[in-house]
C-alpha cells in the first residue's frame, strides 16, 4: 500500500544550500560492535510496557539473540504496542529516529508511516496472516528531517509460543527498490527527451513546449520546471508547468517566478545556479497535482543551455527539486543528462529553423532566377528583332549590292543572331519548366515521318562536315499520340549536339514504336563523354569539359532543356558513351491515349530547326591540309607579316582573317593548337582565343614562351569571359596583351599594329646592342695586343712606351698593313717585320 504524504505529518525544514544538501546526523553505525545490545542492556526496561527484563518469557529473549546476530537489518516487534528492538544492521534505516526508536512502540517511532505499518503488523499479531511480504513498497519517511520517498521491500513473520499464540512480530527490511526504481524512473525521462521529434517544428519556442511535455510526466523527480531562451540578450521565458494556473505568477518577463538576475549568471558564466527558500517566496505559486504529494517544493537548479557542438549558451532550463528527495550526486547528474538533452533538442529546432530559412531562401532565389530567365529572355528578343530584321533586308533585297566580303559579314552576323534567339529559345524553356508550365499538348502524330523531316535537315550539315547521317524509322509505323513540338525540339537538339562533336564518320537516328512506348536512339561515332562527366550531363549549365579542362561550346542548357521536355511528357532519357568511340543518347516516351481537345499551335521542323542549322557552318570540319584557310580575293603580299590565328568558330575565323589581311598582314588560320604548332611556321605575331577544343590558348602560350625561337613572339588573347581573374592568369603567363569579345576591330587592329610594332623595335635594338658587343670584344682584342707587342719592342731596344709605339706605326706605314697585324707579328716572332726587297725597289723608283 502506497503511502501518501502530508504537511501535518512532519515540519519540511531540510536545507538545501551549496550544491548539495547537507548531510544527515548519522547514528550508532553497525560498526561499532554492541551499540545496540549495550543499548539493550542499559535500558530501564521496567518504565516500558515490557516490564522488568527479568520477567521477560524465553521466548523474547531467544527472538532477541536472533535479531543481534542476524547481519541483515531485523526488527523484533513484541506484544500489542508492538514494542521495538532491533540490531545495528538496522541503523541506517532508521536515520535519526536512533537511539529513540529502540524499546518504543512502533506507532511513536513511524507516526508518518504507520497507516500502513500498523494495519500489516497486526495482521500478523491477530493471526489474520501467517506471513507477509511487500516489494518496493513507497513509504514517505521522516528520518533525516524531512519526508523522504523510500522504496522497501520488508517481510512480517510470528514469534509463537509453544502453544502457537503470537506473541511478536519480526520484520525483515532492505532498502534495495529505492535507487532502482529513481535509476528507472529517470532513465525513462532521457529516454522520452531524446524521442522528441526534432522535426515536427522549426521552432525553438515550440521544441522546448514539446521538451516539457516529456519532463512534465516525471513529476516526481522535477514538480515544476521554466525554459528561457536567449533573445536580444536577455533570457525570456517560452514554457513551463508546475505553477497554479491563472495564479499570481503567470508567465512573462516581469512576473518571472526566480527572477531575472539569477537567470542571467548561468548565462553569461555557463555555470549552474542552486536556488533555495522557493517555498517562503513563492507560497501557493506552485501547483503540487501529479507530483508525489502536496509539499510545495523550496529548491530548483538553474542549468545553462548551450547550443550543441559550440559554446554559445542559447537559453537556461530551471529544473524543480523534488522535496521528497535529497540534492545528492546521482540527482544533480540526471539534471545535468536532463539539461544536455534539453540542448541537443533546441540545436535540432535551430538547426532545423536554419536550414528552413536557408530553404525559403533558395526557392526566393530560384524564383528571382526564373523570373530572371522570363524577364531577359523577353528583353532580349527585341534587339535580337532589330537585329535580324534589317539584316534580312539587306540580303534579300536584290536592289542592294554587297560586296563578298560585306555579304559574308552581314550572313555570319544573322547566322549569329539565329544561334543567340536559340539560346533565349533555351532560356524561355528553362524559365517555362521552372513555372511548372511545361504541359504537353497530345495531338496524333505520324511521328516515322516527323522525325525523318527533322533529321532531313541536318543532312546538309552533316554531309558538309564530312559525316553519313543514317536515319532508321519504320515504314509502317502506326499513327503516335505525343506533343509534336516537344518532339521536335527533343530530335533537334540530339541531333544538333551530334552533329557538332562528331570530327569524322556517322550519326544515326533510330525510331522503334511499340504498343505502349515509343523510342528513340542517336547514336555517333564522335569525341565522346568522360565517365566523370556521365553523371551530370543533363545538369542545367553544366559543360562538358576535354582532357585539356577547357569547356566545350554551348551554354550548358540543350540537353537539360531535353531531359525537362521528357519528363513532361512522363518519359525517360539516358545516355552511354565511349571516349574516343561515341556518344548514344536513348529516348523512351510513353504512348498517350488521351489526346488534348485545344492543342497549342505548332513549330513545322523546318522552323524550329532554322535556329540550330544556322550554327551548321560553324561545326563545318576541315581536314588537316585544309586548316589554313584565305580570303577569296587571292593571296596577301607574300613579304607581309605573318600572324597566326587561332580559333575554333568558323564565322569567327574569317571574320578575323578579314579584318587582319585588311591591315596588311598574312594569316595562317587554324581551329585548334595541335594544327596550328603542325602546320606553321615562326610567326610575327599571334593572336588566339582562349577557349578551344583540345588545348586552349593558354596552352599555346605556354608552348610558345617555354621554346627559345618563339619565346619573344608577341601574343595577343581573345576571350568570351569578362574578368579580372582570367585576363591576371593570361597576363601572368606572359600574354602581351589581352581582349575580351565583343570587341571593337579598330582597337583590335590598333593593339595588334603596337605589339608588332614593339616587337620590330626590341628585336632591332637586341641586334643592334650584339653587334656592338662583337665590336667592343674586337677592340678589346686588338687593344690588348698592341700593348704586348709594345711591352716587347721596349724590353727589345731599350726603350720607352712613346718610342716603341712610334717604332709600331712607322713600320705600319712603311708596310703598308694594319697596326694590329704589326703587333701581332711583334708579339709572335719577338721582332718589327722588315721590307721585303719588292717593296724597297717600289719605293727608289
Amino acid at each position: 500500500m502506497t503511502q501518501t504524504p502530508t504537511n501535518h505529518s512532519v515540519t519540511q525544514s531540510r536545507p538545501h544550500h551549496g550544491h548539495f544538501a547537507a548531510a544527515p546526523r548519522e547514528g550508532p553505525s553497525a560498526a561499532d560492535p554492541g551499540s545496540t545490545a549495550a543499548l539493550l542492556d542499559g535500558m530501564e526496561w521496567s518504565a516500558t510496557a515490557l516490564g522488568s527484563r527479568s520477567t521477560w518469557p524465553m521466548e523474547l529473549e531467544a527472538a532477541i539473540r536472533t535479531v543481534l546476530a542476524s547481519r541483515l537489518p531485523v526488527m523484533l516487534y513484541w506484544g500489542e504496542e508492538f514494542i521495538q528492538i532491533y540490531n545495528d544492521a538496522f541503523l541506517p534505516i532508521l536515520g535519526n529516529k536512533h537511539p529513540d526508536a529502540f524499546g518504543r512502540p512502533a506507532a511513536r517511532c513511524w507516526p508518518e508511516v504507520w497507516q500502513t505499518l500498523g494495519p500489516d503488523l497486526n495482521s500478523i499479531q491477530t493471526g489474520r496472516r501467517h506471513s507477509l511480504l511487500h516489494e518496493r513498497q513507497l513509504l514517505f519517511i521522516d528520518r533525516h528531517g524531512y519526508l523522504e520517498e523510500t522504496y522497501w521491500t520488508y517481510s512480517y513473520s510470528p514469534v509463537t509460543d509453544a502453544d502457537g499464540r503470537v506473541l511478536g512480530v519480526f520484520g525483515q527490511t532492505t532498502d534495495t527498490g529505492t535507487a532502482e526504481i529513481l535509476g528507472e524512473r529517470r532513465l525513462r525521462t532521457l529516454h522520452d527527451l531524446g524521442g522528441v521529434p526534432s522535426t515536427s517544428t522549426a521552432d525553438p519556442a515550440d521544441a522546448c513546449r514539446l521538451v516539457l511535455d516529456a519532463l512534465a510526466r516525471n513529476r516526481a523527480d522535477i514538480p515544476f520546471c521554466t525554459v528561457y531562451l536567449v533573445q536580444h540578450d536577455e533570457p525570456v521565458l517560452v514554457a513551463s508547468y508546475g505553477f497554479v494556473p491563472g495564479g499570481p505568477l503567470p508567465p512573462g518577463p516581469d512576473t518571472d517566478p526566480l527572477g531575472m538576475t539569477q537567470l542571467r549568471t548561468p548565462v553569461a558564466t555557463g555555470r549552474p545556479l542552486l536556488v533555495t527558500n522557493l517555498r517562503a517566496q513563492l507560497s501557493g505559486a506552485f501547483d503540487t497535482t501529479g507530483t508525489l504529494g502536496d509539499v510545495q517544493p523550496d529548491a530548483a537548479l538553474i542549468l545553462p543551455l548551450t547550443e550543441h557542438g559550440q559554446s554559445r549558451r542559447v537559453g537556461a532550463i530551471v529544473l524543480g527539486i523534488s522535496p521528497y528527495r535529497e540534492f545528492d550526486a546521482d540527482y544533480r547528474s540526471f539534471f545535468e543528462l536532463t539539461a544536455d538533452q534539453v540542448s541537443i533538442a533546441i540545436t535540432d529546432a535551430l538547426a532545423y529553423e536554419a536550414e528552413r530559412h536557408r530553404a525559403e531562401n533558395l526557392a526566393d532565389l530560384d524564383l528571382a532566377k526564373t523570373r530572371f530567365f522570363q524577364n531577359i529572355s523577353h528583353e532580349l528578343r527585341t534587339p535580337l528583332t532589330l537585329i535580324l530584321g534589317p539584316v534580312l533586308q539587306v540580303l534579300d533585297d536584290p536592289d542592294v549590292v554587297l560586296g563578298a566580303g560585306h555579304r559574308e559579314g552581314l550572313q555570319a552576323a544573322r547566322r549569329s543572331a539565329l544561334r543567340l534567339q536559340r539560346l533565349v529559345d533555351g532560356l524561355l524553356e528553362v524559365a517555362r519548366n521552372e513555372a511548372n508550365r511545361l504541359h504537353p499538348q497530345i495531338e496524333a502524330t505520324d511521328l516515322a515521318t516527323l522525325t525523318s523531316d527533322c533529321a532531313s535537315m541536318f543532312r546538309s550539315a552533316a554531309e558538309s562536315a564530312g559525316l553519313r547521317l543514317v536515319v532508321q524509322t519504320p515504314s509502317d509505323a502506326p499513327v503516335v499520340a505525343v506533343d509534336r513540338n516537344i518532339w521536335t525540339h527533343i530530335v533537334l537538339n540530339l541531333l544538333s549536339n551530334a552533329v557538332k562533336f562528331t570530327d569524322a564518320g556517322s550519326v544515326t537516328v533510330t525510331l522503334e514504336i511499340t504498343r505502349d512506348r515509343v523510342e528513340l536512339a542517336v547514336r555517333d561515332t564522335g569525341r565522346g563523354i568522360a565517365e566523370r562527366d556521365i553523371p551530370f550531363i543533363f545538369e542545367r549549365f553544366h559543360q562538358l569539359r576535354t582532357d585539356a579542362d577547357s569547356p566545350r561550346d554551348g551554354a550548358g542548357i540543350g540537353l537539360s532543356l531535353v531531359e525537362d521536355l521528357v519528363h513532361a511528357h512522363g518519359g525517360t532519357v539516358g545516355a552511354t558513351s565511349m571516349p574516343g568511340q561515341g556518344t548514344t543518347f536513348t529516348v523512351a516516351l510513353p504512348q498517350s491515349t488521351t489526346v488534348s481537345e485545344s492543342p497549342r499551335p505548332l513549330d513545322t521542323a523546318a522552323d524550329a530547326a532554322e535556329t540550330f542549322l544556322s550554327e551548321a557552318s560553324q561545326w563545318a570540319r576541315v581536314t588537316a591540309g585544309q586548316r589554313r584557310e584565305r580570303l577569296a580575293a587571292g593571296e596577301p603580299d607574300p613579304d607581309a607579316r605573318r600572324l597566326l590565328l587561332v580559333e575554333d568558330d568558323a564565322d569567327m575565323r574569317a571574320y578575323l582573317i578579314r579584318l587582319m589581311e585588311s591591315d596588311g598582314w598574312r594569316v595562317d588560320a587554324f581551329a585548334d593548337v595541335e594544327t596550328a604548332l603542325a602546320g606553321t611556321e615562326s610567326p610575327d605575331l599571334v593572336l588566339a582565343d582562349v577557349m578551344l577544343p583540345g588545348r586552349g590558348g593558354l596552352d599555346l602560350l605556354r608552348i610558345l614562351r617555354a621554346a627559345e625561337a618563339t619565346a619573344r613572339i608577341p601574343v595577343v588573347l581573345l576571350t568570351a569571359r569578362a574578368g579580372t581573374e582570367s585576363i591576371t592568369e593570361g597576363l601572368a603567363l606572359g600574354a602581351d596583351d589581352y581582349l575580351v569579345k565583343p570587341f571593337v576591330p579598330t582597337e583590335l587592329l590598333a593593339r595588334v599594329r603596337v605589339h608588332a610594332e614593339l616587337h620590330r623595335v626590341r628585336e632591332l635594338t637586341l641586334a643592334d646592342e650584339q653587334e656592338r658587343s662583337r665590336n667592343l670584344q674586337i677592340a678589346v682584342a686588338t687593344n690588348r695586343q698592341i700593348g704586348t707587342a709594345v711591352g716587347i719592342l721596349m724590353a727589345g731596344h731599350k726603350i720607352n712606351s712613346d718610342e716603341a709605339f712610334e717604332l709600331l706605326t712607322t713600320a705600319s706605314h712603311t708596310l703598308r698593313r694594319k697596326l694590329r697585324d704589326i703587333a701581332a707579328e711583334v708579339t709572335t716572332t719577338g721582332e718589327l717585320p722588315r721590307p721585303t726587297r719588292r717593296m724597297s725597289q717600289g719605293r727608289r723608283n
